[in-house]
């Protein structure tokens, strides 16, 4: 297995690990992605929702790291990747973060 084979392996066991965790808010933040792409598909031909979103609606809990928003966004639950915008949060500093729409 290659580098990049082994790199995604891991990463997928840490969102498998992360989601088995916190389950109850990743399924609750996940409802809240769904339905606000459904709103948005109203107005918009290809509709699209940040992590940005997601603090705005539904925060992850102080306790729960905000690592969690990648376990959110997972193909296996429906979600696309599209581009990158910067994040709108002064606290993630203008960092690159994913679009997703509809899988």
């Amino acid at each position: 297995m290659n580098e990049v084979a082994e790199g995604i392996e891991l990463r997928e066991e840490a969102l498998d690990l992360l989601e088995e965790k916190r389950h109850e808010w990743i399924v609750k933040a996940r409802k809240y992605a769904f339905n606000l792409l459904r709103c948005r598909k109203l107005d918009q031909s290809n509709p699209v929702v940040t992590s940005d979103d997601l603090w705005a609606l539904c925060p992850p809990p102080s306790e729960i790291n905000p690592k969690v928003m990648g376990a959110v966004f997972r193909k296996t639950a429906g979600f696309k990747p599209l581009g990158y915008v910067p994040s709108k949060r002064k606290q993630a500093h203008a960092r690159p973060i994913r679009e997703w729409t509809f899988a």
